[in-house]
C-alpha cells in the first residue's frame, strides 16, 4: 500500500466487511453488510513547538441499524454472532483479522438512535482494539497490523473548510455482497452526487439522497465528499499535500416507494425506485455516541 496518509490507505484502514448470523427455531439466517471505523480524538496537551499529538479516546464501528439488528418476520433480533474485521499483512499477503462478538457482547457495546427510524448503529469496539494491540505486541513475529485510526470527528462537515451542497460529488466505499477486491481486502468505491438539499431533512428524516446506483451488501457504507487537494477559504486558495474529504454520512439502501396498481381488476402494491440512495447524516454518529440508547430486547 501507499503512504499511510494517501487516500487509498485511509479507505483501507477505515472500512470493514460485516457478517452476522441469527438462529430462530433452528433456522440460521446470515447476512452481510459494510461498516467503517470512527475515532474520537482530543489533543493530549497544548504544544506549539512541535507536532500536535492527539489522544484516541474511543474507537467506534459505524454501520446501519438493520445490519446489526436483523428484522425477521417483523421482529428485530440481535445477532447470535456478529463479525467485523481489521487487516493484517502477513508476508505480503493481506488477510482479514476477524473479531466475532456474541449476542451479549453486541448488546453491551451497541448504541442506537432514540428514534428507531434512524437506520444508524454504533458499537464501542475500544476494548477489542486494545486487546488486539496487546496481543500483537506479545507476538515474536509480528504481522503488519492495520489499525482503524483515520476517520475522526475532524472529518465532520463543521470541522472542514470544504464546501458541500446539492450536486456536490460524493463517493461511497462499501463491500457489495460477493464482490470486492478479496486479495487486497479493498472496498468497492462508487461515485455520485448529492441529489437533495444538503443540511435539509429529506421527508422529515435526518437523511439526504444521493444519485449513485449501489448493490446489496452496500448497507452501512461510508459516504464522503470527493477527495481534493484544493480548498478555498479565508478568501484564499489553499493546497494540501494529501487529499482531504468530509465525512457526509452512512448509506442505508435505495429509496423505495410503493404504488398501488390494478391487475385484472385486483389492486396490488408494488415497490418502485428512482435509483436514489438514502444517506443518514454524519452528525448522527456523535449524537448517538453521546445520547444513544441500548437495544430493547
Amino acid at each position: 500500500m501507499k503512504d499511510e496518509n494517501a487516500f487509498e490507505q485511509q479507505l483501507f484502514s477505515i472500512t470493514t466487511i460485516i457478517e452476522s448470523t441469527v438462529t430462530i427455531d433452528g433456522i440460521v439466517y446470515s447476512s452481510q453488510g459494510s461498516g467503517f471505523y470512527y475515532t474520537e480524538q482530543s489533543p493530549t496537551e497544548e504544544n506549539t513547538t512541535g507536532p500536535q499529538w492527539y489522544r484516541l479516546d474511543k474507537f467506534w464501528l459505524v454501520t446501519n441499524r438493520h445490519v446489526v439488528v436483523s428484522k425477521i418476520d417483523g421482529k428485530e433480533n440481535l445477532p447470535d454472532s456478529f463479525t467485523f474485521c481489521f487487516r493484517e499483512n502477513v508476508n505480503g499477503e493481506i488477510r482479514w483479522k476477524p473479531i466475532s462478538l456474541s449476542k451479549d457482547e453486541v448488546s453491551n457495546v451497541l448504541k442506537l438512535h432514540k428514534n428507531s427510524n434512524v437506520d444508524v448503529a454504533v458499537l464501542d469496539v475500544s476494548q477489542f482494539v486494545s486487546d488486539i494491540i496487546k496481543e500483537h505486541c506479545q507476538l515474536k513475529e509480528k504481522p503488519g497490523l492495520c489499525l482503524p485510526s483515520s476517520l475522526s470527528n475532524k472529518n465532520l462537515p463543521e470541522n472542514q473548510p470544504l464546501t458541500i451542497d446539492v450536486t456536490s460529488d460524493i463517493i461511497v466505499a462499501s463491500y457489495p455482497k460477493g464482490f470486492y477486491d478479496k486479495c487486497n481486502k479493498f472496498p468497492i468505491v462508487k461515485s455520485g452526487i448529492i441529489a437533495s438539499g444538503w443540511e435539509l431533512e429529506f421527508n422529515g428524516e435526518p437523511m439526504f439522497q444521493i444519485d449513485a446506483q449501489l448493490f446489496p451488501g452496500s448497507s452501512g457504507g461510508l459516504v464522503i465528499s470527493k477527495p481534493t487537494n484544493i480548498a478555498f477559504f479565508d478568501e484564499r486558495v489553499h493546497y494540501s499535500k494529501y487529499k482531504q474529504f468530509v465525512f457526509l454520512g452512512i448509506y442505508s439502501g435505495e429509496y423505495i416507494w410503493r404504488e398501488k396498481i390494478k391487475i385484472d381488476g385486483k389492486e396490488i402494491e408494488i415497490e418502485r425506485s428512482y435509483g436514489l440512495g438514502n444517506v443518514w447524516y454524519s452528525y448522527l454518529v456523535p449524537q448517538i455516541i453521546s445520547d444513544g440508547v441500548k437495544f430493547n430486547m
